[in-house]
């Protein structure tokens, strides 16, 4: 065993390790492969990172968002960790040579880069003496997110025989870790495994009709951090909208915000400037707050691994912490029809491809490294192909190694002077301070563009001059109505870069193989969330537990199962229902009305025995209806 505390302090200044890490640290020390199990927040990345800073050479890091690598390495960085990774701002050349002589402790790739036949070719110059393989769950068809450029990760192997490796994933059955182990050749290799059960998160299923109103209910009166996470932009700033018009200190988040808007947004929440974080699962990866005591879904999310991770961002400083999954009546068949209608078959594929090529002015041929900006709602109506299905679609093409898709929120400006520039100053010098400021930034940085139409960098304008970008648009189009300069505006919202060059049908040759069978595994997961969501009897703890495969004995006592909830005086399951069922017979009361008459029950066991009612088909919708609305 060695000595780890010394650096923990010096580097995490932290005096106790989480549960397994000072375990693992040893065992990547020692060289040995790994796999490691942890549950989100439970610090897989010190597993390596410490580890690092005690040996000789260069730990790999493999990972799949740039997002995620560039987060671990200002956060390295900042520690006094030495840490790179490989982009496409700059020739690949120039990195591999910093990374050779740059003296790194970790360098961060995404497995695609890692499979470029120089990478391969000049592997034994960079000193690497481990490699860790971060969301290793990615390699797996049957795990939450399958990349397949991951199953090519083994080919290092090969290249590096004795560089040992560690997997690591919050999220994975048995049938996935099996598949981890598997692809990745580990050798001799330790199992690293925490109880995914975290006891201080009270799990509920809540069925409502007004899924808005629960919302309001149950995250202003918290006056603590929270989350709301939503399927889609739009609902975000829906939701966004009503809880602040209910004086609600609340913000959104999703993948259309510019960098420093999305940066804005998470410090002011970090800071509790806002209280209420409403997102996209944008809204995720190196999201570490502790207190936060509640997260909401108001959709049910398209997995139960996807649901595990975006709940366990609740309650990581070991306090009381709540989860919610809102569920309307319709929303097992209206969810189950929508994501259906939305999965990517091999005709669409193919269409989308071709369509994507052609938008770009991709030739036959060409496309590799190459890298481009465009507005993906401008494409979809160009095309008119469905927002959903498409999105999809090029997730696809980027899990395949066909581009990489990174979405992001460019606002993107052409401006080129049509007046001399004195004529444009005797304007400015008559309007405002923000128009002079706006003035001097642009004709400082940009002084051919009184002869081109330039780009102009309005991120970099907005954070120089202080302004919003309302304000700048204002006045960029005030000049352009005044006929001094000729303006060009749009938004980009995702960015692309070419990783095959374009053959077509042949490129999605592999593709089109496994398409069907990815198909049925996006299913039959979307089926074990509605499972979950409808068994209303058994502890929801326990259903989660047992999905990720750990045997449990007894319940949490807590979750909203009438397992969990029902009093040593109420007879199994049947006593709350028999009661309500009673008192309706002959007509519906209002809920206010069934709980002046059953006093001994409490609301939530009486919502919970209308659920039951409704689902065993006992009452019916237009009843359920009457029932809330009374």
């Amino acid at each position: 065993m060695y000595q780890l505390n010394e650096p923990l302090k010096e580097y995490w200044k932290a005096d106790e390790f989480l549960p397994l890490q000072k375990e693992i640290c040893n065992a990547v020390i020692e060289g040995v492969d790994c796999m490691a199990l942890l549950p989100t927040g439970g610090g897989k990345s010190l597993c390596y990172q410490l580890p690092a800073t005690q040996l000789k050479g260069s730990t790999l890091v493999i990972s799949p968002l740039i997002s995620l690598m560039e987060d671990q390495i200002a956060q390295a960085n900042s520690r006094g960790i030495k840490s790179m990774f490989f982009n496409s701002k700059q020739p690949f050349e120039k990195q591999l040579d910093n990374a050779a002589y740059g003296n790194y402790k970790l360098i961060y790739s995404s497995p695609e880069k890692l499979l470029n036949p120089l990478f391969i070719q000049q592997i034994h110059r960079l000193n690497i003496e481990r490699i860790a393989v971060d969301e290793a769950h990615c390699i797996s068809q049957w795990g939450n997110d399958f990349r397949p450029a991951y199953k090519e990760i083994k080919k290092l192997r090969k290249q590096l025989p004795q560089v040992p490796v560690i997997a690591l994933t919050a999220s994975a059955t048995k049938t996935v870790v099996k598949d981890i182990i598997r692809e990745l050749e580990l050798k001799d290799y330790l199992l690293f495994k925490n109880s995914f059960k975290r006891k201080n998160i009270e799990l509920n299923v809540q069925f409502c009709t007004d899924k808005f109103g629960e919302l309001i209910r149950s995250h202003l009166p918290l006056n603590q951090p929270s989350i709301i996470y939503c399927n889609s932009r739009r609902e975000t700033e829906e939701i966004y909208s009503i809880l602040k018009s209910n004086s609600a200190k609340v913000n959104f988040y999703h993948g259309g915000l510019t960098d420093l808007e999305k940066k804005d947004r998470l410090d002011d929440w970090q800071a509790e400037k806002s209280l209420i974080m409403v997102a996209t699962n944008a809204f995720g990866m190196g999201i570490d707050k502790g207190n936060v005591a509640l997260v909401s879904h108001l959709h049910m999310p398209s997995s139960l691994e996807h649901y595990y991770q975006e709940i366990g961002r609740a309650g990581r400083n070991g306090n009381e912490a709540k989860a919610i999954l809102l569920v309307h009546p319709n929303d097992h068949k209206r969810v189950k029809s929508q994501f259906i209608d939305s999965l990517v078959d091999k005709e669409f594929m193919n269409r989308c491809y071709k369509h994507l090529c052609n938008y770009l002015n991709i030739a036959y041929g060409e496309g590799k490294d190459q890298s481009w900006f465009l507005s993906f709602s401008d494409f979809c109506s160009t095309y008119s192909l469905p927002l959903r299905k498409t999105d999809n679609c090029l997730t696809l093409f980027h899990q395949a190694g066909i581009f990489h898709r990174q979405n992001f929120s460019q606002q993107e400006a052409r401006i080129q002077l049509t007046c001399t520039p004195a004529s444009l100053l005797y304007n400015i010098e008559k309007t405002d301070r923000e128009a002079a400021e706006i003035f001097e930034y642009i004709s400082r940085k940009y002084p051919t563009i009184f002869d081109n139409k330039i780009s102009v960098d309005l991120d970099g304008l907005a954070l120089q001059t202080n302004l919003t970008f309302r304000v700048i648009i204002e006045r960029l189009k005030q000049w352009q109505k005044l006929e001094l300069i000729s303006f060009d505006f749009a938004l980009n919202d995702t960015s692309l870069i070419g990783l095959v060059p374009r053959e077509d049908n042949y490129t999605l040759l592999n593709l089109g193989k496994q398409i069907n069978q990815l198909n049925t595994i996006k299913k039959e997961k979307l089926q074990i969330v509605i499972d979950y969501s409808n068994n209303t009897k058994n502890c929801k703890q326990k259903q989660l537990l047992e999905y990720f495969g750990e045997s449990v004995t007894g319940n949490c006592g807590k979750c909203s199962s009438i397992t969990c909830t029902q009093t040593e005086d109420q007879n199994e399951t049947t006593t709350i229902e028999l009661e309500i069922l009673t008192l309706i017979d002959d007509s519906p009361l209002s809920l206010q009305q069934l709980k002046i008459k059953l006093p001994h029950i409490n609301k939530d066991n009486l919502i919970k025995g209308l659920d039951v009612l409704f689902l065993e088909k006992k009452i019916d919708k237009n009843t359920l209806d009457q029932i809330y609305k009374l």
